[in-house]
């Protein structure tokens, strides 16, 4: 999805302009997308969600598969339109970005460069001419910060379930028409494992409001079924 990222600079980028995301064209071609554990519950009613180990990271993070093969996205309709009513926080935020902290903490935000939605002639200015924020950079910036407060929440997710050796591998091989699919290198919640946790470490998942994700997770494998089907069966 992301072509170009850079960290917006004032200098560099006075001129740029943003236009208003109108369709999800942009992500036509993108076959899973990060989730962050606030919405696991949600996005579970439409979307598979597996993990995928984060080596920059060194952890796992909840992903919503929209299709069954590298290019798909059964969810975008070629006029642009996203077809099923929930739409993951990071797809909403294109073509905006928050790199990950500097040594100093302070992480940059991006913006895909190569993206149709940047001009130097339509849309909303980023920058005014002292070099300031606008209001539309401003709204971005909100947004952005409360993601990477869902990031903080989703990492320590995670970080619990590995700590309890929830994680299990998860491949399948799936027939459509004369092709046969595959997806392989990711992970999910192994039930056993999560049934069998003693009561304190449960408990520290309940406490944290964390055992609907889980098992949300679990419930959401489902879905795959729509992404078996392929496109007619992705619409709502």
């Amino acid at each position: 999805m992301f072509r170009q990222l850079v960290a917006l600079n004032s200098t560099r980028h006075a001129g740029l302009r943003v236009r208003e995301q109108s369709g999800f064209g942009f992500a036509a071609r993108v076959h899973m997308a990060a989730l962050m554990q606030p919405e696991m519950v949600r996005a579970a009613a439409t979307y598979p969600i597996v993990f995928v180990e984060d080596r920059e990271g060194d952890g796992f993070r909840p992903m919503a598969l929209f299709g069954l093969r590298e290019g798909e996205n059964l969810f975008v309709a070629p006029d642009g339109r996203w077809l099923v009513s929930y739409v993951p926080a990071v797809i909403r935020s294109y073509p905006f970005a928050l790199s990950r902290a500097d040594p100093g903490g302070r992480p940059a935000v991006c913006i895909d460069a190569a993206s149709e939605l940047v001009s130097l002639t339509e849309g909303a200015a980023l920058f005014d001419a002292n070099g300031a924020a606008t209001p539309a950079l401003e709204a971005a910036k909100g947004y952005l910060a409360s993601l990477r407060q869902m990031q903080a929440v989703t990492d320590a997710f995670c970080l619990a379930l590995a700590e309890r050796n929830l994680f299990t591998p998860f491949s399948m091989r799936v027939q459509r028409g004369a092709q046969t699919l595959e997806v392989d290198g990711c992970y999910v919640i192994n039930e056993e494992r999560l049934d069998g946790l003693p009561d304190d470490r449960l408990a520290g998942l309940r406490e944290r409001g964390w055992l609907a994700a889980l098992y949300a997770q679990v419930v959401s494998l489902q879905q795959i079924e729509r992404l078996e089907a392929g496109p007619a069966a992705a619409r709502p």
